[in-house]
């Protein structure tokens, strides 16, 4: 997601009061991460079998050991989610246009003093992501790092610890924007 949240901050800079970035990709993934290019290279034409192998029930089959640490209703419904051919068709449609959209993620280049909060999983990250995690904090003169190093990227919206980690960015962002102080180190 972050890619589109920089992409309407750039589009609508009046609307945006400040900003939360769970992992997000990098603009530069394409010629900064050494093994984005040839991973994209293989995932990109496999992304075409996404839909049909989600008709099949493979995706159903494959998440059913995923999003095991959510209350259960809700892991029966992101499983559900996980397994439609809607889902995966859109999973393909993004990969083919990963390079326009990270391209427009670019038009953003300053929040001025507005808060800004990155946040890091590092546990299954690809060589390289740290750096461009980091140069995401140029982004605003206000900004706040936090690099979670035993963390995967799913665990930001699935493990209990990490959401609550995530959660408290986003209301140290609205707290900074609603008594226009900065944002505290962590």
């Amino acid at each position: 997601g972050g890619p589109y949240i920089r992409t309407f901050a750039a589009s609508y800079p009046d609307q945006v009061a400040g900003m939360v970035l769970l992992d997000s990709q990098p603009n530069t993934a394409f010629t900064k991460l050494p093994d984005y290019s040839s991973n994209y290279r293989i995932i990109r034409p496999a992304s075409a079998l996404f839909a049909p192998l989600a008709r099949l029930g493979v995706f159903r089959l494959a998440s059913m050991s995923s999003f095991g640490s959510l209350p259960p209703q809700s892991r029966d419904l992101e499983r559900a989610t996980q397994s439609t051919a809607e889902l995966q068709r859109g999973a393909r449609d993004e990969f083919a246009k990963m390079p326009a959209i990270l391209k427009q993620a670019s038009a953003l280049t300053n929040l001025g003093d507005r808060p800004l909060v990155v946040v890091t999983a590092m546990l299954d990250s690809q060589s390289g992501w740290l750096p461009l995690q980091d140069d995401m904090l140029s982004l605003s003169s206000n900004s706040s790092h936090r690099v979670l190093a035993n963390t995967e990227h799913l665990a930001l919206i699935e493990d209990q610890t990490s959401a609550a980690i995530a959660s408290q960015a986003i209301r140290e962002v609205v707290a900074s924007v609603r008594t226009g102080t900065p944002l505290a180190e962590p």
